[in-house]
């Protein structure tokens, strides 16, 4: 499977969009502002999976429905503008011939997800991000003790690759950089 940040070249604030390709389209997340470019460009997308609502992660989704008609799939769809099917803790969802559980780790928003896959693949929203860092909690819905526990959750997975809602991949050590996380997320101090 290929994975690639389409919102690489993008100028306004955005999340990161994932594609993966492998047979189908996937897009996790769909951003916001001018990163519809790359999105329209596309020729299909098959699935969409929201990692949470928050407007740099959704705000193109009417778009992307509009033009290609995907399946839609996020942990509370009555947060969105467009129709979608409901995912809960514990599901399997099968994304490009591979098959992902769904984590619902709140602390950052309610409706975040991480979503992985056995292969060792993490998709973490903004749960997580490269180098020891971790979503906001000064926002509505932010819980730095619910964030702790979602990161703690994460830390039981074999993780080899990591891709989080905004940043760079993570290819190399993903593990370590998780604990990281928790580790500077426990200290309890202030981001902001």
């Amino acid at each position: 499977m290929e994975i690639e940040n389409l919102s690489e070249d993008a100028e306004d604030f955005t999340g990161n969009i994932w594609k993966l390709s492998n047979g189908q389209t996937v897009l996790i997340d769909v951003g916001t502002g001018d990163a519809w470019k790359a999105i329209e460009k596309l020729e299909e997308i098959d699935k969409v999976v929201i990692t949470h609502s928050h407007y740099d992660h959704v705000d193109n989704l009417p778009e992307t429905v509009e033009k290609f008609g995907p399946e839609v799939y996020a942990f509370e769809p009555e947060n969105l503008d467009t129709s979608a099917e409901k995912l809960s803790e514990g599901d399997e969802i099968e994304l490009c011939g591979e098959s992902f559980e769904v984590f619902h780790t709140p602390g950052h928003k309610n409706d975040s997800i991480c979503l992985y896959s056995e292969s060792g693949i993490l998709f973490a929203g903004d749960l997580l991000f490269p180098d020891g860092g971790f979503g906001r909690t000064d926002l509505e819905e932010g819980d730095r003790e619910l964030l702790i526990e979602s990161i703690q959750k994460i830390t039981e997975l074999d993780v080899e690759q990591m891709y989080c809602g905004h940043d760079k991949a993570v290819t190399e050590e993903a593990n370590s950089q998780i604990r990281k996380s928790l580790s500077e997320a426990e200290k309890r101090e202030s981001k902001y």
